[in-house]
């Protein structure tokens, strides 16, 4: 990767996103989100910067509401380590 560039890859599994999808039929798209919240894992002494990726879909909606839709709304969690997900 050429210098000053960026790639982010998120990975989300088949069946959780097409559960998601099929929950939701009239869904026109995923929406895929990304936050970094700092965090203090359990056991840890400083705390960390931590991913947290997640997929919704997008009903077409344009009111505010459903544009500043937060983590706890339907959805999935997604991960940042392609090409699979390091559980832990």
């Amino acid at each position: 990767m050429a210098t000053g560039e960026c790639k982010i890859e998120f990975y989300f599994k088949k069946e959780e996103l097409l559960k998601l999808l099929e929950k939701h039929p009239k869904a026109k798209g995923v929406i895929v989100s990304q936050r970094i919240l700092k965090e203090k894992p359990k056991g840890a002494l400083n705390y960390v910067n931590v991913v947290h990726i997640r997929a919704r879909v997008d009903l077409g909606k344009t009111t505010k509401a459903a544009v500043s839709k937060k983590d706890g709304d339907d959805g999935i969690n997604g991960c940042p380590f392609p090409p699979g997900c390091n559980e832990g």
